[in-house]
């Protein structure tokens, strides 16, 4: 397979790893599966966390390329969003943890984005990232959007079950927000062979002051 410039590039320099994250690039927001595309390279680990910019939320480039093994959310494992049923409050701090299980899961990764989901800001960042312990980070893209990860602490699961927790504060607008959320189930053999890749977006509407 060829792959564009860019994604090569990211590919041959083994960035693309720990976390093989999918696409989700149809809808209004940019919500929609897409199957993992097959790679012949063969990547080193990232367990720091992968680069900026891979959710495959509104266009960006994905990690599918590198990190295969079955197709797009895979039967037998679940990816959730917890804390953010209600909407958000508008400038408020929301704890939020994300839950994923997979079966012989050995290393595990994920990351996500807040942005507006329409309007004259779609796209745009949405609100900021708290981190709450050693196991999540936040890091910034060229294009100013916050992405939510992993870190090196938080790639291994318990018991085929990883969970991270974090703050997010609101942003302070009436104005639904999506999260675009993807994440990758490893063997812990730092190959991307047979890893098992995840993505999700949800739409979280304010609920008032």
């Amino acid at each position: 397979m060829s792959l564009p410039g860019p994604a090569a590039a990211l590919c041959a320099a083994g960035l693309f790893a720990m976390v093989g994250i999918a696409a989700v690039p149809s809808g209004d927001s940019g919500a929609g599966p897409h199957v993992a595309a097959r790679s012949a390279g063969h990547a080193p680990p990232h367990i720091e966390g992968p680069p900026p910019g891979h959710t495959g939320g509104f266009g960006e480039p994905t990690c599918a390329t590198c990190h295969f093994g079955a197709p797009l959310n895979e039967p037998g494992s679940a990816l959730e969003v917890v804390g953010l049923e209600g909407g958000y409050r508008p400038g408020q701090r929301h704890p939020v943890t994300i839950r994923f299980e997979s079966f012989d899961m050995l290393a595990a990764g994920f990351q996500g984005a807040f942005r507006f989901a329409d309007g004259d800001r779609r796209g745009a960042g949405a609100g900021e990232i708290q981190p709450l312990d050693d196991r999540v980070t936040a890091v910034r893209g060229e294009n100013g959007t916050e992405y939510v990860q992993h870190t090196r602490a938080g790639s291994a699961p318990t018991d085929g079950v990883a969970q991270w927790t974090f703050e997010w504060r609101a942003p302070d607008a009436d104005a639904p927000v999506v999260l675009h959320l993807a994440a990758n189930s490893g063997g812990g053999d730092d190959s991307p062979l047979d890893d098992l890749v995840y993505a999700l977006s949800i739409t979280v509407p304010p609920r008032g002051r």
